[in-house]
Protein backbone atom coordinates (compact mmCIF):
# COMPACT_ATOMS: atom_id res chain seq x y z
CA UNK A 1 0.00 0.00 0.00
CA UNK A 2 1.09 3.04 -1.29
CA UNK A 3 0.15 6.76 0.91
CA UNK A 4 -0.42 8.52 -2.40
CA UNK A 5 -0.79 7.68 -6.23
CA UNK A 6 2.50 6.96 -7.86
CA UNK A 7 4.08 8.51 -10.94
CA UNK A 8 4.05 4.73 -12.45
CA UNK A 9 0.74 5.37 -13.28
CA UNK A 10 2.13 7.77 -16.01
CA UNK A 11 4.18 5.37 -17.78
CA UNK A 12 1.40 2.37 -17.40
CA UNK A 13 -0.57 4.17 -19.25
CA UNK A 14 1.82 4.92 -22.07
CA UNK A 15 1.70 2.35 -25.03
CA UNK A 16 4.50 -0.71 -25.22
CA UNK A 17 6.68 -3.03 -23.21
CA UNK A 18 7.25 -0.56 -20.76
CA UNK A 19 3.96 0.71 -20.12
CA UNK A 20 2.78 -3.06 -19.78
CA UNK A 21 5.80 -3.63 -17.16
CA UNK A 22 4.43 -0.37 -15.25
CA UNK A 23 0.79 -1.70 -14.90
CA UNK A 24 1.72 -5.37 -14.13
CA UNK A 25 3.73 -3.67 -10.98
CA UNK A 26 0.68 -1.33 -10.24
CA UNK A 27 -1.54 -3.94 -10.16
CA UNK A 28 -0.57 -5.28 -7.09
CA UNK A 29 0.17 -2.28 -4.86
CA UNK A 30 -2.50 0.01 -3.76
CA UNK A 31 -3.40 4.13 -3.18
CA UNK A 32 -6.14 5.90 -1.56
CA UNK A 33 -8.43 6.54 -4.51
CA UNK A 34 -7.31 4.15 -6.66
CA UNK A 35 -9.75 2.90 -9.21
CA UNK A 36 -11.31 -0.14 -7.82
CA UNK A 37 -9.76 0.30 -4.09
CA UNK A 38 -12.32 0.39 -1.33
CA UNK A 39 -12.63 3.82 0.54
CA UNK A 40 -11.72 4.02 4.23
CA UNK A 41 -14.16 4.82 6.31
CA UNK A 42 -14.00 8.09 7.91
CA UNK A 43 -12.76 8.25 11.39
CA UNK A 44 -14.54 9.40 13.79
CA UNK A 45 -13.19 12.72 16.49
CA UNK A 46 -12.63 10.18 19.05
CA UNK A 47 -10.78 8.15 16.69
CA UNK A 48 -9.26 10.73 14.55
CA UNK A 49 -7.72 12.00 18.56
CA UNK A 50 -6.51 8.46 18.89
CA UNK A 51 -4.98 8.47 15.19
CA UNK A 52 -3.13 11.83 16.02
CA UNK A 53 -1.56 10.25 19.47
CA UNK A 54 -0.71 6.85 17.69
CA UNK A 55 0.68 9.02 15.14
CA UNK A 56 3.57 10.35 18.13
CA UNK A 57 3.57 6.92 19.65
CA UNK A 58 4.97 5.91 16.50
CA UNK A 59 7.48 8.47 15.84
CA UNK A 60 9.09 8.41 19.23
CA UNK A 61 8.87 4.31 19.77
CA UNK A 62 8.80 2.39 16.82
CA UNK A 63 9.97 4.82 14.18
CA UNK A 64 13.87 4.09 15.20
CA UNK A 65 13.16 0.08 14.20
CA UNK A 66 10.20 0.62 11.96
CA UNK A 67 11.30 3.64 9.60
CA UNK A 68 8.65 6.28 8.52
CA UNK A 69 6.82 4.75 6.27
CA UNK A 70 6.52 1.14 7.85
CA UNK A 71 8.56 -0.70 5.23
CA UNK A 72 11.08 -3.11 5.19
CA UNK A 73 14.42 -3.08 7.46
CA UNK A 74 16.13 -4.95 5.61
CA UNK A 75 18.11 -7.29 8.21
CA UNK A 76 16.36 -5.58 10.72
CA UNK A 77 12.43 -6.01 10.84
CA UNK A 78 10.05 -6.95 8.40
CA UNK A 79 7.26 -4.76 6.54
CA UNK A 80 4.08 -3.45 8.68
CA UNK A 81 2.98 -1.40 5.64
CA UNK A 82 -0.24 -3.47 4.39
CA UNK A 83 0.86 -6.62 7.11
CA UNK A 84 -1.83 -8.91 7.77
CA UNK A 85 -0.96 -9.21 10.87
CA UNK A 86 -1.72 -5.23 11.62
CA UNK A 87 -4.49 -4.66 9.15
CA UNK A 88 -6.16 -8.19 9.68
CA UNK A 89 -7.96 -9.31 12.52
CA UNK A 90 -7.60 -6.42 15.43
CA UNK A 91 -6.52 -8.99 18.33
CA UNK A 92 -3.49 -10.01 16.70
CA UNK A 93 -1.72 -7.06 16.33
CA UNK A 94 -2.80 -6.27 19.82
CA UNK A 95 -1.36 -9.39 21.13
CA UNK A 96 2.26 -8.41 19.69
CA UNK A 97 2.49 -5.25 20.89
CA UNK A 98 1.29 -6.77 24.58
CA UNK A 99 3.55 -9.77 24.10
CA UNK A 100 5.67 -9.73 21.09
CA UNK A 101 6.33 -11.26 18.16
CA UNK A 102 9.02 -14.43 17.25
CA UNK A 103 9.85 -13.85 13.73
CA UNK A 104 12.45 -14.57 10.78
CA UNK A 105 14.11 -11.57 11.75
CA UNK A 106 14.33 -11.64 14.87
CA UNK A 107 12.08 -10.91 18.19
CA UNK A 108 9.34 -7.92 18.58
CA UNK A 109 9.53 -7.12 22.29
CA UNK A 110 6.61 -6.62 24.14
CA UNK A 111 5.35 -3.31 25.32
CA UNK A 112 2.36 -4.36 27.30
CA UNK A 113 4.50 -3.29 30.44
CA UNK A 114 5.59 -0.09 29.64
CA UNK A 115 2.47 1.35 27.71
CA UNK A 116 -1.13 1.39 28.33
CA UNK A 117 -4.84 0.14 26.58
CA UNK A 118 -5.32 3.94 25.18
CA UNK A 119 -1.68 4.06 24.33
CA UNK A 120 -1.66 0.70 22.00
CA UNK A 121 -5.18 1.25 20.80
CA UNK A 122 -3.52 4.64 19.72
CA UNK A 123 -0.54 3.72 18.12
CA UNK A 124 -2.53 0.43 16.74
CA UNK A 125 -5.25 2.79 15.12
CA UNK A 126 -2.20 5.16 13.39
CA UNK A 127 -0.58 1.59 12.08
CA UNK A 128 -4.00 0.38 10.56
CA UNK A 129 -4.79 3.91 9.13
CA UNK A 130 -1.35 5.30 7.73
CA UNK A 131 0.28 4.77 4.48
CA UNK A 132 -3.31 5.08 2.79
CA UNK A 133 -4.04 1.64 4.84
CA UNK A 134 -8.32 1.29 5.48
CA UNK A 135 -8.62 -1.20 8.58
CA UNK A 136 -10.28 -0.37 11.26
CA UNK A 137 -9.26 1.55 14.17
CA UNK A 138 -8.66 0.02 17.44
CA UNK A 139 -10.09 1.44 21.00
CA UNK A 140 -8.71 0.96 24.64
CA UNK A 141 -11.62 -0.75 25.52
CA UNK A 142 -10.28 -3.95 23.15
CA UNK A 143 -6.79 -3.75 24.50
CA UNK A 144 -7.75 -4.46 28.14
CA UNK A 145 -10.20 -7.19 27.04
CA UNK A 146 -7.09 -9.39 25.33
CA UNK A 147 -4.86 -8.07 27.63
CA UNK A 148 -6.94 -9.65 30.63
CA UNK A 149 -7.40 -12.82 28.48
CA UNK A 150 -3.93 -12.99 27.81
CA UNK A 151 -2.38 -11.67 31.26
CA UNK A 152 -0.52 -15.33 32.12
CA UNK A 153 1.21 -15.12 28.68
CA UNK A 154 4.97 -15.03 29.47
CA UNK A 155 6.76 -15.11 26.14
CA UNK A 156 6.39 -13.92 22.69
CA UNK A 157 3.74 -14.98 20.49
CA UNK A 158 5.32 -17.39 17.07
CA UNK A 159 3.67 -16.74 13.78
CA UNK A 160 1.76 -20.34 14.04
CA UNK A 161 0.22 -19.24 17.39
CA UNK A 162 -0.77 -15.46 15.36
CA UNK A 163 -2.32 -17.60 12.19
CA UNK A 164 -4.47 -19.75 14.74
CA UNK A 165 -6.24 -16.74 15.58
CA UNK A 166 -9.73 -15.59 13.98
Amino acid sequence: MLASEPALVAVAAQPGELGDRAAKVLARVGWPGKPGMAAAAPLSAADQTRFAAGQELYKNLCEGCHGADGREQPGATPNIAGAPNVIGEPGIPIRILLHGKEGPVGLMPAHGESMSDAEIAAVLTYLRRAWGQTASPIDAASVQQIRAATAGRTRAWTPAELGQIK
